[in-house]
Order: structure tokens, then C-alpha cells, then sequence
């Protein structure tokens, strides 16, 4: 008797658990969240067999917004990452360009944007 009654209780507790597994999670607001302004793109180097000429020249990236701890940027197609709590950022483009970077305490996003040419970029929150 005790066993059925323990298989029970635990499809009876099973049955109630699938819907709340089943819901998606809110959408977070981090720290980092905001718009975040071009500064400055600076050329560091290039890949072996590549000319600076091939390279964009120096100037300011794209705007980046972080919005739930995702991060986007217009760069080489729709540039996608996440950021984690302490501010570390890594970033993917459809054209296989990576930025890797972190963020301070001032807003202040500091990092490499690496492909065929590697760049210093620096981005400064809005607000």
C-alpha cells in the first residue's frame, strides 16, 4: 500500500512541476543595459597575408546597445554577444568578426575587434 502511494504522490508532484518548467523566464535588466556611443576604432595589426589598405580606416564603431544582458552592434551584419555580470562582453558577427571586451564602473567599454584586421574600439554609455 505504502509503495503505491509513494508512486503517486511522486507522478502527482511531477505533474504539477511541468508548468512551471514549461514557462519562459522574464526577460533581465543588468547593470550594463543601456546604448552605449562609438569612441574610437583603432587599427592594431592585421592577419598574416593582409594589407592595412584592406583594412577600414581608424574612426568610431557602430553604436552598441545592451538590453537583458545581450548585446548588438550593426557590425558585419547584426553583431550579437552577451555580457556577464562582471562586465565581460564577447560579441559575434555574421562575418566572422569577433569583439571581445569588458565594461567599468564609468560606462566605458574597452576591447578588440578582431577578423582580418584587428582594432582597438572603445564605446561610452549614453546617460
Amino acid at each position: 500500500m505504502f509503495g503505491r502511494a509513494r508512486i503517486l504522490l511522486m507522478v502527482g508532484t511531477c505533474a504539477l512541476a511541468l508548468p512551471v518548467a514549461a514557462q519562459s523566464p522574464a526577460p533581465t535588466t543588468t547593470a550594463f543595459d543601456g546604448t552605449y556611443v562609438g569612441v574610437s576604432r583603432t587599427l592594431e595589426s592585421t592577419m598574416a597575408g593582409h594589407s592595412t589598405r584592406q583594412c577600414p580606416p581608424n574612426g568610431r564603431p557602430v553604436p552598441l546597445t545592451i538590453a537583458g544582458g545581450v548585446a548588438r552592434t550593426p557590425w558585419g551584419g547584426t553583431a550579437e554577444g552577451s555580457v556577464n555580470a562582471q562586465g565581460a562582453l564577447v560579441i559575434h558577427a555574421p562575418n566572422g568578426a569577433r569583439i571581445d571586451a569588458q565594461i567599468d564602473g564609468h560606462g566605458t567599454v574597452t576591447g578588440r575587434l578582431t577578423r582580418s584586421c584587428s582594432y582597438n574600439v572603445v564605446w561610452q554609455k549614453k546617460g
